[in-house]
């Protein structure tokens, strides 16, 4: 993983969310699915994870009604199994 810091992970995945699902900050309960969230648009954000974290992310964790936290568990989970 490149960064290894779990601020800066959240930081990052945050991040990812908000600016591919175009939402902010107070929309972060709500699950990909509410958010319009796709097919595309997990790939997308997975790709992005993984150029940004180095960490590969289950498309089904997004594409299941997954939440921003269910989506910072795994990639922290998956950061701390690479190192």
């Amino acid at each position: 993983m490149r960064d290894t810091d779990p601020v800066d992970v959240d930081r990052h995945v945050t991040d990812i969310w908000n600016t591919v699902l175009d939402v902010g900050a107070h929309e972060s309960e709500a699950t990909f699915g509410e958010l319009g969230g796709t097919a595309l648009a997990a790939l997308r954000m997975a790709a992005q994870i993984r150029d940004r974290l180095g960490v590969a992310v289950d498309l089904a964790t997004l594409l299941h009604d997954g939440t921003l936290d269910a989506l910072l568990g795994q990639v922290r989970a998956r950061a701390l199994s690479e190192m």
